[in-house]
């Protein structure tokens, strides 16, 4: 319980970094036993983009697909032809992605322009996602609202100490349906168990899928679909993260695979960079990632193909 309130009260964006002047490309060798992946057109100019970013100090990409880029003083945006906007591109904004504030001992909600919509209220509370906003009572129980603020799901359920999967995306969400053991089920948005199964691990769905861990003798790690059936089974010992883009990464020690939504071994991931902590986030066939040992602290971008594009220093 600590631990996740704790995330939950201190997460913030990260801003990302990017030092030197020179960018170096990597090609990353797919396993021998993955299958050639299919050739699909980029939307981005790889090395146009390498180009129009080196020197930043730092890259931040925007769900539109453009990244914001600092140099110094100067920030502007690059699109992904490794074009520089005159102007800041415009972003959709959900008017129904409410977001937690606290305020004397309470949380309540605010939307996009900083106005009051839910009153201070609850003991604890986490921002809206797909609709509905997890919300905990004084005896820190956990229930779900609407953007009216009506308590749609009492409250019932007990917070895991660690899960990604609290919050509704596509209309379902997973909850502790066994404290002692942590073990979850998945419920819809009136409540109800979605589909049969109980899970050790349950991941947030995202593009259809959810990664989980099957509780019970004949455990099973990989992918669900919305009718709780395993569409992708990993090797044992492996685990999976969310998908973004058509790809998701899976992961066993310090090996690191990114897979398709077959299930298919796209290539392995470079051992150059950081992927135990976060999620490796694609967008657009791109992702941000940092290096680590003698990339230590340096970041770049990352396609569907492994190629890695560092910001490094002239020298390097």
């Amino acid at each position: 319980m600590k631990n996740i309130l704790t995330m939950l009260l201190f997460c913030i964006a990260t801003i990302i970094s990017c030092n030197g002047k020179q960018n170096q490309v990597q090609a990353v060798t797919a396993a021998k036993d993955a299958p050639e992946a299919t050739v699909e057109e980029e939307p981005y100019n790889f090395e146009a983009l390498a180009k129009a970013v080196e020197g930043s100090t730092y890259i931040y990409m925007l769900d539109c697909g453009v990244f914001s880029v600092g140099k110094g003083d100067e920030q502007f945006y690059v699109d992904l032809q490794g074009n520089i906007l005159d102007s800041q591109p415009e972003e959709e904004v959900d008017p129904n992605a409410l977001m937690a504030r606290y305020n004397d001992g309470l949380f309540g909600y605010v939307d996009a322009d900083k106005n009051l919509v839910i009153p201070y209220q609850y003991h604890f509370a986490c921002d809206f996602s797909d609709g509905m906003g997890l919300v905990i009572n004084d005896s820190h129980l956990v229930g779900y609202v609407n953007t009216k603020g009506e308590l749609v799901i009492p409250y019932q359920y007990e917070t895991p100490s660690e899960s990604n999967g609290n919050d509704f995306h596509e209309g379902l969400c997973a909850v502790v349906v066994d404290g002692d053991y942590e073990w979850f089920s998945y419920i819809d948005k009136t409540g109800k168990q979605a589909f049969p199964g109980i899970f050790s691990q349950a991941g947030d769905f995202s593009e259809g899928l959810a990664a989980v861990t099957t509780a019970g003798e004949e455990i099973q790690r990989g992918y669900i679909d919305h009718s709780g059936k395993m569409v992708i089974t990993l090797p044992e010992g492996w685990w999976g993260r969310k998908f973004h883009d058509g790809v998701a990464q899976t992961l066993k020690y310090d090996s690191c695979f990114v897979i398709d939504k077959t299930g298919n071994r796209l290539f392995q991931v470079n051992r150059d960079i950081v992927y135990t902590g976060n999620d490796i986030i694609y967008s657009h066939g791109l992702a941000v990632v940092i290096g680590k040992g003698k990339y230590e602290h340096i970041w770049g971008l990352m396609d569907k193909r492994g190629r890695i594009t560092f910001c490094l220093d002239e020298d390097d």
